[in-house]
Formats: structure tokens, sequence, C-alpha cells
């Protein structure tokens, strides 16, 4: 009789060790699924959106210097941001080119391809990025030959629910093919930069000097420049953060948009930029291959 209950109370105590073990297992798997979602479905880190489609040593120097001002004159600036719940968070820089459409670099619109476009909006009408006027996100166009690994081909189109026809909603010409970059020549550039960490509300400008082609890949010591790529260089360095995809201007016409710098702490190394120029032929491809007009003008 005690053999009896010995083996019925060894078979409980094992029975319970394996439904517990049991229910362990589906409480981690559910915790684990839990966590997988949530990584899907909730915000992300600012620093996921400033570096995630490029490799680790890239950066962006930033705008804001003891020297610099807001731009009072970035009426073709539109903010690229991501709702988070009740708040936003700023992705990247965009120019705005047509009515319905503005231009980026393609690694910006790598980082939002994961997300529903109702979680997207274009902020702008405004040079403070959060008070700007929240347009939606219809489609996104990115060149085919885009690589994150090289940065070439780095241009994006972005279009836009509603049209930009507000005060402060300006298109502006883009460099055509036979646009001349001349080097020596001033350009500004624009952008949402951070100051120690903390991203700015308000738009900064700051002057630039196109250099060389060959003197561009000598200073930045790689073979990622190539003819899709314009560098300009200032002296003036700061915090990198957020300037990402905005507007070089010269001559009233956009003639590139942010694209890398190979190390935004040392003053060696300028900053490379698409050549808009480049793309020209490419936005016709574009709208004839989706039947569509985009309404960029460009200039040379």
């Amino acid at each position: 009789m005690a053999e009896g209950f010995a083996s019925v109370a060894c078979f409980s105590i094992t029975t319970l060790l394996v439904v517990s073990l049991a229910n362990l297992i589906l409480l981690i798997m559910m915790i684990l699924e839990s966590r997988k979602k949530c990584t899907v479905d909730s915000d992300v880190t600012d620093s996921a959106f400033r570096f995630g489609a490029l490799q680790a040593e890239d950066k962006f120097s930033s705008l804001i210097h003891k020297n610099n001002i807001p731009s009072a004159n970035s009426n073709f600036m539109a903010a690229l941001v991501l709702l988070k719940g009740t708040s936003m968070t700023l992705i990247c820089g965009t120019t705005i080119i047509s009515k319905f459409w503005v231009v980026t670099t393609g690694h910006c619109c790598e980082l939002i391809r994961i997300y529903p476009f109702e979680k997207l909006k274009l902020a702008s009408n405004s040079e403070n990025w959060r008070k700007g006027k929240k347009h939606s996100v219809e489609n996104l166009v990115q060149h085919i030959n885009f690589t994150a690994k090289s940065s070439s081909f780095n241009v994006c189109l972005v279009k836009a629910g509603s049209p930009f026809k507000e005060e402060h909603e300006k298109p502006i010409a883009l460099s055509g093919s036979n646009y001349r970059y001349i080097t020596d020549t001033s350009a500004i550039t624009f952008g949402w930069s951070s100051n120690k960490g903390v991203v700015s509300n308000h738009v900064y400008s700051i002057d630039m000097n196109l250099i060389s082609f060959q003197r561009c890949k000598t200073l930045i010591k790689t073979d990622r420049v190539d003819e899709t790529m314009v560098c300009a260089y200032n002296i003036d360095r700061g915090d990198c953060r957020f300037d990402s995809g905005g507007p070089l201007i010269q001559n009233n016409i956009l003639i590139g948009i942010v694209s890398f710098e190979t190390d935004c702490a040392k003053r060696a190394p300028p900053r490379v930029f698409t050549r808009m120029s480049y793309f020209e032929k490419w936005f016709q491809v574009i709208e004839k291959q989706n039947g569509i007009t985009i309404g960029a003008v460009f200039q040379n």
C-alpha cells in the first residue's frame, strides 16, 4: 500500500513539474511574442533614425553653431516626422519641389518603410517643425539603385496627400543636368539640427563652399564618393544629428541633399550631398513609368 501511495505521489509530482515546465515555456513564448510585437509597433529611439540606414561611422554635422541663427528663408523645407502617440519624432529633412512632392535621401525612406503611412507626416509652413502644417504621406519613390552601403543614388521622392499651398510652402527649382558646380563657390545648407543631442525646433542654416570631386575623395579617404554626389565644406562643426535629407541651395536652386560624412567630430572631412543635377532624367523616367506628373522644375 505504501509503495502504491509513493508511486501515486511520485507520479503527481512529476505531472506537476511537467505542467509547470510547460506553463513556463508558454509564458516565455508569450513574453517573447509580445516583445516582438512591441518592437514593430512601438516607438523607436531617435538614434535609430539618425544612423539606422548608414554605416556605423557615418554621422551628420550639426548646423547649430555659435555663429548660426535660425533661418527665416526656409519656405521650401518640410520635416518628415513619425507620429508617436500624441507626440512626434523628427526623422529627416525634405525639400518641397512641387505642389504635392518633396525630395529627400534614399536612406531616409529606408528608415520609414516599416511604418504605415498613417503614422508619417510632412510638417511644413513653419520654421518650427513641431508647429508646421501636417500633410499625410501618400507614396514613396526611392531610386532602385540606392544602397546604404555605398550611398550612391541616394534620393527618394515623397508624395503628400494634400497640396502645399500655404504662405510658407514654396517649391524650389532643382539643378538641371547642365548645371555647373563650380569649385569654391558658396552655397547654403539647411536643417533641423541638434544642440548637445537635443533636436532644435527651428530651421538652421550655414554657409558652405563647394569643393572639387578629387579633393573630396582625398579628404574623405574613401571610394564611396562618385558622380551621383557633390561635396561642400565648412570649418564650423558641432553636434551630429538630424541634418540628413536637408537641402543644399545655390542661386535659389536645390543643388544637393545631405547624404553623409565620415567623421563629424573632425574638421577635415567635407559633407557629401546627393547631386541633384544627376537625377533630372530619373525624374522623367519615374513620371513615364508610373503615369504621374511630379511637376518639378529644373534649371541650369
